[in-house]
C-alpha cells in the first residue's frame, strides 16, 4: 500500500493515506511543568488530608458534635473552679501580713475582714473587724465599711441557715414522698395512719436537728445585725448633716428589726432633704413602721 509522507517538522510520523485517523483515549499533553491543574490536584491531596486531621482533633478535643464535655471544656472547669480558691486563699495570706506589718491601720484589719467575708470564713471577721473599730472608733469611712462588712457577715449566716431548713424539708424524701419504715410504727392504736405517724417522726427529727444547727446563725446573724446599727450610728455622730448617713441607718435598723431607730433615722433624713425623690417613699416606710409597731405592743395609733 502506498504510503503518503507529510513532513510537519521533526518527528513527524506516517500513517496510511486511505485510512481515517483512529483516535483514541485523550490524554493531557505531556509536558516537563505540571499545568495548573496537576498542581490544584496535588496541594489539594494535603489539604484534604490536613483539613481530616483538624475535624478529627476538633471531635476530640473541642467535642464538636458528640453532645458531651470536651477537653476544653473539663480544663476551663478545672482550673475555674482552681483559681478563685488560689486567689481568695491569697488574699486572707496578704491582708494577715499587713496587719503583721502595720498592726496599727485600721484599714488593714478592714481589708483583713473584707478577705474573710469573701473567703466565707465568717467566724473569723468579728475579731478583725473589732481591731479595726478599735484603732479608729470615729472614724466615719471605716465605721461605714464595717458596718457593710456586718451586715455580710448577717446575709451569709441568714443564707446558712435557709440552705439547712430546705435540706431538712427534703429529708428522708424518695420521689418527693416521705419515707415510711417497714416496721410497725407505735401509734396505729389510736388511729393514726401509719404513713402520718412516719411523716410526723421524721419531720419532727428533721426539724428539731436543724433547729440545733440554724439557732446558733441565727444569734450570729443578730449580733451582726446589731453591731452594724452601732457601726452605723457612729457614721451619723460624725457626720449629722449627712442624709445619705441616716437613710443608711434606717435601711440597717429595717434589717436588725429595730423598728423604732429606723423611724428616727428616717425622720432625720426627711429632715435634712425633703426635696429629695425619695422622701415621699421614706414616709410611707415610716407609717409603716410605726404601724408595725403598734400591733406588736397592741396599741392602735391614732392618725
Amino acid at each position: 500500500m502506498a504510503r503518503t509522507k507529510r513532513h510537519d517538522g521533526p518527528g513527524a510520523s506516517t500513517r496510511p493515506a486511505s485510512s481515517k485517523p483512529v483516535r483514541g483515549p485523550q490524554e493531557a499533553p505531556h509536558s516537563v511543568t505540571p499545568t495548573m491543574n496537576e498542581r490544584l490536584r496535588g496541594h489539594f491531596k494535603w489539604v484534604f488530608a490536613l483539613l481530616a486531621v483538624v475535624f478529627a482533633l476538633m471531635f476530640v478535643v473541642a467535642g464538636v458534635g458528640t453532645g458531651g464535655p470536651s477537653m476544653l471544656d473539663m480544663l476551663n472547669d478545672g482550673g475555674s473552679a482552681a483559681a478563685p480558691t488560689v486567689q481568695v486563699d491569697t488574699a486572707v495570706k496578704d491582708a494577715l501580713a499587713k496587719t503583721k506589718t502595720s498592726p496599727a491601720d485600721a484599714q488593714a484589719w478592714v481589708s483583713l475582714a473584707q478577705a474573710y467575708v469573701n473567703a466565707g470564713e465568717t467566724d473569723e471577721v468579728a475579731d478583725a473587724a473589732a481591731k479595726a473599730a478599735t484603732l479608729a472608733p470615729k472614724d466615719a469611712d471605716v465605721q461605714s465599711s464595717l458596718a457593710d462588712l456586718y451586715l455580710s457577715v448577717a446575709a451569709a449566716s441568714l443564707q446558712q441557715a435557709q440552705t439547712i431548713y430546705a435540706d431538712a424539708q427534703g429529708a428522708g424524701l424518695v420521689g418527693g414522698r416521705t419515707t415510711v419504715p417497714q416496721t410497725v410504727i407505735p401509734g396505729q392504736a389510736s388511729g393514726i395512719d401509719a404513713f402520718q405517724t412516719a411523716q410526723t417522726a421524721l419531720s419532727s427529727a428533721s426539724s428539731q436537728a436543724a433547729m440545733a444547727k440554724v439557732t446558733p446563725l441565727q444569734t450570729a446573724a443578730d449580733d451582726a445585725y446589731k453591731s452594724a446599727v452601732s457601726a452605723q450610728t457612729i457614721v451619723t455622730d460624725q457626720r449629722p448633716d449627712d442624709p445619705a448617713a441616716w437613710f443608711r441607718l434606717g435601711q440597717i435598723s429595717t434589717a436588725a428589726n429595730d423598728n423604732a431607730g429606723a423611724i428616727t433615722a428616717y425622720a432625720q433624713f426627711v429632715k435634712l432633704a425633703p426635696e429629695d425623690p425619695l422622701v415621699t417613699k421614706v414616709k410611707d416606710e415610716i407609717d409603716r413602721l410605726t404601724k408595725a409597731m403598734a400591733l406588736s405592743s397592741n396599741v392602735i395609733p391614732t392618725g
